[in-house]
């Protein structure tokens, strides 16, 4: 019995002139497990959200069996993300669905389980690296027990041992009767399909068994291209950290021979939480402990291990986006890099102008301009001709990736990282990507680059695999015989190979404020606490009683004994009352402020006593004793909004606010979506702290932005983000209101 039936579908969209997907006809029958095949741009994410809802067909129908429920799992990890808390994310779906409490733990746990993320059941969904996002969205839709699951390169972010057991759970999910269709861009995960589709320029190609299509091996060569040709390679012994290295001298550049062109020396780095939390790091582990590694000159080094291992965070503190507590980072040029995330960072209207961002705000231009544009877009297999003028927003989500690619390419550094260059490309554009971070090291660049992949690290001259524990230590033999000598850092690695310390890129602490910004939307303490204890609607009650009355009191006695009732409140919250006041010193210039205006321009009443006059401002004892008064108000206000947000989880700000609407909800009043509101304020404003974040790490890498002193400076800087930031939040209220529609929120 067919669930889905295709028929003469066509979809154009209203930015270009050709069609996504073309004529397309074929049926899905009950528990079918389908995989869609076809290079980046050939319309697989395209039929894909036209099967789930999300667009219109231009022509052509798509019939549903009634009241199918699909489940859409997106290409981009982040966009699925609804909450700030990873069981809070997952159990959206469930809720929406109306299903009991005991059901909705249920189906969290099993999801989370089945994806390897329940000992990350609490955590932050900001903080979970971008494989582990990607497994957060597969469980918050599986947690939805679809009729249909759909998944839109759902692997392509994760490690090896994560897809495997992502791959095991799907076969579960097939054996157990559900529909699956599985687009992907991996020829292992397509034979684990029972179907095949393979589209190629919007229109299918080949509609068989997984036997026909193995069968066809002109087809298979046709979509995925040769394999790439592995390097012999001794397989790790160990689990641990162990650095391999093989020698291919006959390969590197003359005159890089034995030489370190990047050094990671007693590196020692954890992520930093607000000042609210920052004491709970003192009990947690190092994400990096006196890790030390020596890059070799002009080589090709892969950098493996799993999701959330702290691959991305080392190539952040190489580009200076980052800076170690300990330990410095050594090179013999400024390390660019390409960022895992980095097509989501687009910001010029035009591919090529993207791409040309790097070379001009390294003074190039004219005719030397376009042929580094040119040469970096041919590289990553975007023509110039046909891709100079495309619009960077109407790109696939391959095509977005090759054109970051070719910003950080055009820049001819000598040391180029790249984090996950391959991740959700084509078989074909995988080869190239490599096949040109070979070039590169050839033409005697540096190349480190972060990869899932075994045949991708197998080319390279060397491999590094970080092992799934925290913190480690690694120390290299080029490093340890220059430390052995007793000199000072700076004087051994200069030996090396003339290193230079490399310090945080300029501008760095505009990424530290949006850090902070987001995180000051976030909130929820794992100390135990009397006020921890509280029921949601305890902790609203309570809070409202000390919040109302700080503002009501009207006398200086009453007010002083409503601060100190404050402060025995944050002490029972256990919220760190010197962070606290550290915060208040910040708003000190804005109490004073307010302070002046009622001791200055407050009227004079007759009892008043006059202390001072000059002129219209006349001071009182009256008016010193309402600014005193307006001080308390604030003070007492600030900290127990601060102790508050402190002790209560986002969870429970959402479940004590549906809790007070209560009675407004019996009268028919949609309190729930109030509710939703305040989430997505939560997840929203954080979200675009971090868009911001990234287009500021990209121009930042790419040269731009800086550090600006006096008030006009800093704007004058801030105005590039402000277009690209603007188009990110549009798209981004667009993704959200997918997300909630994915999550069947109505």
């Amino acid at each position: 019995m067919s669930v889905v039936k295709i028929q003469d579908l066509t979809f154009s969209y209203p930015q270009r002139n050709l069609d996504a997907v073309k004529d397309v006809s074929f049926s899905v029958d009950k528990g079918e497990y389908i995989a869609i095949l076809g290079a980046n741009g050939s319309g697989k994410s395209t039929l894909a959200r036209l099967v789930c809802g999300y667009l219109s067909p231009t022509s052509g129908t798509i019939s549903l069996k009634e009241n199918l429920r699909i489940g859409l799992v997106f290409q981009c990890p982040g966009d699925q993300i609804v909450a700030n808390i990873v069981e809070v994310d997952t159990s959206f779906g469930p809720r929406n669905l109306g299903c009991s409490k005991e059901e909705i733990a249920c189906r969290t746990v099993a999801s989370l389980e089945a994806v390897g993320l329940l000992e990350r059941l609490l955590s932050k969904t900001r903080d979970l690296s971008q494989g582990q996002k990607q497994k957060l969205g597969v469980a918050g839709i599986t947690a939805l027990h679809p009729d249909l699951l759909v998944l839109d390169e759902s692997t392509s972010m994760i490690d090896a041992d994560s897809r495997r057991q992502l791959l095991d759970m799907m076969d579960t999910w097939h054996q157990q009767g559900k529909t699956i269709l599985h687009i992907t861009h991996s020829l292992e995960e397509a034979h684990r399909a029972h179907r095949v589709i393979a589209m190629n320029g919007g229109q299918v190609i080949f509609d068989g068994t997984r036997q026909e299509f193995k069968d066809a091996p002109h087809l298979e060569e046709q979509l995925f291209g040769q394999p790439l040709p592995p390097r012999t390679f001794v397989p790790c012994p160990s689990m641990k950290w162990f650095p391999l290295s093989e020698d291919y001298s006959d390969e590197i550049p003359e005159g890089f021979q034995n030489e370190a062109a990047l050094v990671f020396h007693d590196i020692t780095f954890s992520y930093d939480q607000d000042a609210f939390t920052a004491e709970r790091m003192l009990f947690k582990e190092s994400l990096f402990d006196k890790f030390s590694l020596a890059v070799e000159a002009g080589r090709l080094t892969a950098l493996m291990g799993p999701s959330g291992c702290g691959k991305s965070t080392l190539m952040e503190i190489a580009a200076g986006l980052l800076h170690s507590q300990v330990g410095s980072v050594y090179s013999n040029s400024r390390p660019l890099l390409a960022l895992q995330d980095s097509d989501h960072g687009l910001f010029e209207e035009f591919a090529a102008d993207d791409v040309a961002f790097g070379p001009i705000n390294q003074g190039v231009g004219g005719q030397e301009l376009v042929k580094k544009v040119h040469f970096a877009m041919s590289q990553v297999g975007l023509p110039y001709e046909d891709f100079c003028e495309r619009q960077t927003m109407t790109l696939s989500g391959g095509e977005k990736r090759k054109v970051s690619l070719a910003g950080i390419i055009a820049m001819e550094g000598q040391v180029l990282l790249f984090d996950e260059p391959t991740a959700g490309l084509d078989a074909k554009s995988r080869r190239r990507v490599m096949e040109m971070l070979l070039s590169l090291v050839q033409a005697g660049k540096t190349v480190l680059f972060t990869t899932h992949r075994e045949d991708e690290a197998l080319l390279a001259h060397r491999i590094v695999r970080l092992a799934p524990t925290v913190p480690v230590s690694i120390k290299e033999v080029l490093v340890e015989e220059c430390l052995a000598k007793g000199q000072a850092p700076d004087q051994a690695f200069e030996e090396i190979g003339m290193l230079h310390k490399q310090e945080s890129l300029q501008g760095v602490g505009l990424l530290k404020f949006l850090s902070s910004f987001g995180r000051s939307f976030s909130a929820g303490s794992n100390k135990p606490s009397l006020i921890q204890q509280l029921p949601a609607l305890g902790k609203y009650l309570l809070f409202f009683c000390l919040f109302i009355f700080s503002f009501v009191t009207q006398s200086i006695i009453p007010a002083g004994i409503c601060v100190g009732l404050v402060l025995i409140y944050a002490l029972l919250a256990r919220y760190p009352l010197k962070s606290g006041f550290k915060a208040l010193l910040k708003i000190i210039p804005w109490l004073l402020f307010f302070f002046l205006v009622q001791v200055f321009f407050l009227p004079v009443m007759p009892d008043d006593t006059v202390v001072w006059a000059y002129g219209v401002m006349v001071v009182t004892d009256a008016k010193i004793l309402a600014g005193v008064l307006l001080l308390l108000h604030l003070t007492a206000a600030f900290i127990s909004l601060s102790a508050f947000v402190f002790s209560i989880s986002e969870q429970e700000i959402l479940d004590g606010l549906e809790s007070l609407l209560f009675p407004l909800g019996k009268l028919g009043l949609p309190v729930r979506h109030v509710t939703l509101v305040a989430g997505i304020v939560f997840r929203f404003v954080p979200l675009l702290a971090q868009e911001a974040a990234l287009i500021v790490k990209i121009q930042l890498i790419r040269g731009g932005l800086g550090e600006a002193s006096g008030f006009f400076s800093k704007i004058r800087i801030l105005m590039p983000l402000l277009v690209p930031l603007t188009i990110r939040t549009l798209n981004q209220a667009s993704v959200l209101a997918d997300a909630l529609t994915a999550r069947y929120y109505s």
